[in-house]
């Protein structure tokens, strides 16, 4: 804050200055005679060029008067042609007969056109330190009662505690600040004032409107038009300063809204020199629907680092509302009604490099949160530290309604867009702005339709990559621990997440994700390791690469009934149509394992295996996450017997390979008993035992025991034909079995 004393003090330079020129021009009563030798002296004084161009009037009796026209102040080396100040006219007069009691009564001042121009250069230098050190060292060289001085009573000069001015009035007041160390320039232009009745350490009426124009480096101008009103109180002994009973209306238009802002603000505003500490009391700010309250101490204001202390609450208001009057998209929620109740409470103290939040006090609709925080400006990027415990939140509410429907394409609230269409939108921009370290506990918590309990999470935020790890919680009989990263550090985001879940009930867990049936029940471990990147759900799922590993027990697979498909093929075999026999479409297993690799969207498993008191299954195939089909073998093997249609027993196939094949779709899978293997080799293991039958009972009926001779000399049965035609029934069987082992 010392280039606040610095410009009081440069104020005060520019006042003395008036002084001067009129103390002289009194002296030698005819001014405009005299302004080449004016302007000589301020020359000397400070070492810059003043032209008087307009002319100069005096009065001397009852008032002593000065009206001064058309004045320019050269600007300092290195600043530029155009003048450090100008004016168009300024009038001032002072009562005399206070004068001979050493007091200073201004009965008026009236300034219009005057222009400031203060600039700092890349170095750092400002276009008014030359001003301040000529000051500094002429007021070194002074005696302790010089001019301007309180001293004893019998010393000349006088008394600024005894001040009054009449009457203020300033308009077209200009001031430029081009800062071109920071990139930064501030235009105030028009500033109208008007100040009555001042004495100092009394509360006078003060009205100022004013129009601001803040330029950022290759960024669009933020404008506000000021209009304040205010009681005055300059306690000039105690060096103590205060606007008092604040109330004022700013309109803002900035880049980032689309439509102009009114402010309203409140406070009372105080200021210590001596104790070097500036106050903002009992501040009341209020836009749209939003209304904040507070306080904000600033001390230290003579040191390097000054510091902070700060308390501000809200009501409870509609952050839907605030966003509309500000011209903004509220966020885009899959619940219409969340994000419309929000308050805050929060205290803050520190230095403006590093302020600490606590305590920090949250609700957003039904969702309450308390900690601590911390704002780092010292690095590179703002750094916000954060330790959150709240009661219970529902994050679906405020997801965007693509991830409910990219999740859940049958939900209710989802868009009407294809997978591929639609986009995963990140506030980039925003997410490389800051760093974050965080931690948050909550007892109760609701993501991506899971239900999670005693919920522990640490977020971490560098240079736009942003990462949960780990996130760990209570859910569905388990234990779920989880690594989360969204890396916004290149043009397109990339994902990354590690899930460990361990002695969870897997079909809850599923139905509750997806919103539909689980074609996976049982209790067990899954592990997953994935990444992917892209800007929509379809390049998503198309980059998705990783692995993972599952292990459950007692459960189900639905959607397929082994033992079904295998009565029924059996049915076929036999030349029967199969009949419903009103189990459920599942297979239970006793214990289900297996891993699976992931690359470009494509879900490969070699190593299922699964078993259950009836069956023992091996599988082996593909899911196509893009194209949403399958392409999956599972190798099933009778250990027990299974009773067919009718109550048959199909005891003779126990131990037999029995492989079937699952294609199509996710939607509508389709699933197929590969019999042709199976087939061929029993109808061959029939054919030789028939065959076998039957050459004994046609031995046994011509007296034939078997050997070479035997059969030569053995005549044919009438009606048989030649001896060759004896196969004849058995390419007839062979061709009957073959046809009706076939599945349609």
């Amino acid at each position: 804050m010392k280039w606040i004393v610095r410009l009081l003090g440069l104020l005060g330079v520019l006042l003395l200055l008036v002084v001067i020129v009129a103390v002289y021009l009194v002296v030698t009563f005819d001014p405009n005679d005299y302004k080449d030798r004016i302007e000589a002296e301020v020359a000397d004084a400070t070492g810059r060029e003043l032209t008087l161009a307009g002319s100069i009037e005096l009065t001397l009796f009852p008032s002593l008067g000065l009206r001064l026209e058309d004045a320019r102040l050269a600007n300092a080396q290195g600043f530029g042609e155009e003048p450090f100040a100008e004016l168009r006219v300024i009038d001032l007069a002072v009562a005399v007969m206070p004068l001979l009691r050493r007091e200073l009564e201004v009965q008026r001042i009236e300034a219009d056109g005057v222009t400031l121009r203060l600039a700092r250069d890349a170095d750092g230098r400002s276009n008014w330190d030359d001003l301040l050190e000529r000051a500094e060292a002429a007021a070194a060289e002074e005696p302790d009662g010089g001019p301007g001085n309180s001293g004893p009573e019998d010393a000349p000069g006088l008394a600024l505690q005894e001040l009054q001015i009449a009457g203020l009035e300033v308009t077209g007041l200009r001031v430029e600040w081009d800062d071109r160390q920071a990139g930064t320039r501030m235009l105030l232009d028009p500033v109208n004032l008007r100040l009555r009745n001042f004495r100092s350490g009394i509360d006078a009426p003060l009205d100022l409107e004013a129009s601001v124009r803040i330029e950022e480096a290759d960024q669009e101008p933020v404008e506000a038009d000021l209009r304040l009103d205010a009681q005055l109180n300059l306690d000039l002994p105690a060096e103590r300063y205060a606007l008092r009973a604040v109330r004022s209306d700013v309109d803002l238009r900035h880049p980032a809204l689309e439509q102009e802002v009114n402010l309203r603000l409140e406070t009372d505003l105080a200021f210590d020199m001596r104790e070097a500490v500036a106050r903002v009391e009992d501040l009341s700010a209020r836009v749209s629907d939003l209304h904040l309250t507070g306080r904000l101490e600033v001390g230290d204001l003579d040191e390097e680092m000054p510091s902070l202390q700060a308390e501000l609450r809200s009501n409870t208001f509609n952050p839907r509302v605030v966003f509309a009057d500000l011209g903004l998209d509220a966020p885009r929620t899959t619940d219409r009604e969340a994000f419309t109740r929000m308050e805050l409470d929060v205290s803050a103290s520190g230095t403006p490099l590093r302020l600490e939040v606590s305590p920090v006090l949250v609700t957003l609709d039904d969702t309450n949160l308390r900690g601590e925080g911390e704002l780092d400006l010292s690095g590179a990027r703002p750094l916000v530290r954060f330790d959150l415990s709240g009661d219970r939140l529902d994050v679906d509410r405020y997801l965007p309604p693509e991830v409910e429907r990219a999740r859940a394409p049958e939900a209710p609230d989802a868009v009407d867009l294809p997978a591929e269409d639609i986009p995963i939108d990140l506030p980039i921009e925003l997410m490389r702005a800051f760093d974050l370290d965080g931690h948050v506990r909550l007892d109760w918590l609701k993501l991506l339709g899971l239900t999670l309990e005693e919920i522990d999470l640490t977020l971490r935020a560098r240079d736009g990559e942003w990462s949960v790890e780990p996130l760990t919680g209570n859910g569905y009989q388990g234990r779920l621990e989880a690594r989360v990263t969204v890396d916004a550090r290149g043009e397109v985001p990339g994902y990354a997440a590690a899930v460990d879940l361990r002695s969870v009930a897997i079909g809850p867990l599923l139905e509750a994700l997806l919103e539909d049936e689980s074609r996976l029940v049982g209790t067990g471990s899954l592990g997953l390791d994935v990444r992917t990147e892209g800007g929509t759900v379809q390049a998503l799922t198309e980059s998705l690469n990783g692995r993972g590993e599952m292990r459950f027990s007692d459960g189900a697979v639905r959607g397929i009934n082994v033992a079904r498909i295998i009565r029924n093929a059996e049915a076929r075999l036999r030349g029967e149509t199969p009949e419903d026999d009103g189990e459920p479409d599942e297979t239970d297993f006793t214990a289900l394992a297996g891993s699976f690799q992931i690359r470009d969207g494509v879900v490969r498993n070699d190593d299922l295996t699964a078993s259950s008191p009836l069956l023992r299954v091996a599988g082996r195939g593909s899911a196509d996450l893009p194209a949403r089909e399958l392409d999956y073998r599972l190798d099933t093997t009778l250990v027990a017997t299974i009773e067919g249609q009718g109550g048959r027993n199909l005891e003779d196939l126990r131990g037999v390979n029995l492989p079937i094949r699952i294609t199509g779709t996710f939607e509508e899978p389709r699933y197929r008993l590969d019999l042709e293997d199976v087939v061929r080799e029993r109808v061959d293991q029939r054919l030789r035992r028939e065959g076998e039958r039957l050459q004994e009972r046609l031995m046994e009926r011509f007296g034939l025991d078997g050997g070479e001779g035997d059969q030569q000399d053995a005549a044919p049965e009438p009606g048989n034909g030649e001896s060759g035609r004896i196969e004849d029934p058995i390419d007839r069987l062979r061709r009957g079995l073959g046809d009706s082992l076939r599945l349609r």
